[in-house]
């Protein structure tokens, strides 16, 4: 069996990095958004969903598998690509390039947001036991008080739209370097579509932002403890 060369692995990674960037991590983006945004409809029917997720068997086991080790594959990959490419939009100032150059920037915010996500949100719940049924009330007095401040709004304003934009962005990327979309008409149809996509997403996460701040309302456990 013939070696696999540098060139070769390298060209693999990368084809992985963009697989990853769409499944899982674009559906899971997609998923979460919309679960979140349920929040828009009443606290009830988004604690409900909270319930039905943190009640999942195998749950840890399927975050580790499906989310956080593709996102750290996809993010080690993201720091690769930023500090060995070139952005030339000094020189070369065409649409192509900015969104390059976007891409590169909104993973390394996407990067920050998430630590400063997960680290107020799922690390206190692992670290204060708050599992199945009593992790609703715990997330959601979290995110009450995270958008009772305008620290915290801004946070996630600039969070959401930085990934929405690298989601749409990278999907259009996807299916330019996979062949699926072939031809300048194709490519500029496809990117009006894909930025209605990132703009939908992002309704979903500024329209929850603007309810959790409006009306932020405690729960309790829908089953006891």
């Amino acid at each position: 069996m013939a070696k696999i060369t540098q060139d070769q692995a390298h060209f693999l990674l990368l084809k992985i990095n963009s697989l990853m960037g769409l499944i899982p991590i674009g559906v899971f983006l997609a998923f979460h958004l919309g679960i979140n945004a349920l929040r828009t409809v009443g606290p009830l029917q988004y604690q409900l969903s909270i319930d039905l997720i943190n009640n999942l068997p195998f749950l840890f086991g399927i975050e580790i598998a499906f989310i956080y080790a593709p996102l750290l594959f996809h993010s080690m990959m993201g720091f690769y690509i930023y500090f060995s490419g070139k952005r030339n939009v000094g020189h070369y100032g065409y649409p192509r390039n900015w969104r390059y150059t976007l891409q590169r920037i909104t993973g390394l915010i996407v990067f920050a947001f998430l630590i400063y996500h997960l680290g107020t949100t799922v690390a206190p719940k692992i670290f204060y036991g708050k599992h199945q049924f009593l992790a609703a009330p715990f997330l959601m007095d979290i995110m009450n008080a995270e958008f009772q401040t305008w620290s915290g709004r801004i946070i996630y304003l600039i969070g959401i739209s930085s990934a929405t934009f690298h989601f749409a962005n990278g999907l259009w990327g996807f299916c330019v370097s996979w062949g699926i979309i072939i031809g300048q008409n194709a490519q500029r149809n496809a990117s009006i579509v894909f930025a209605m996509v990132g703009l939908v997403l992002t309704f979903l996460g500024f329209a929850t932002v603007l309810e959790f701040s409006l009306n932020p309302i405690p729960v309790t456990p829908t089953v006891g403890e």
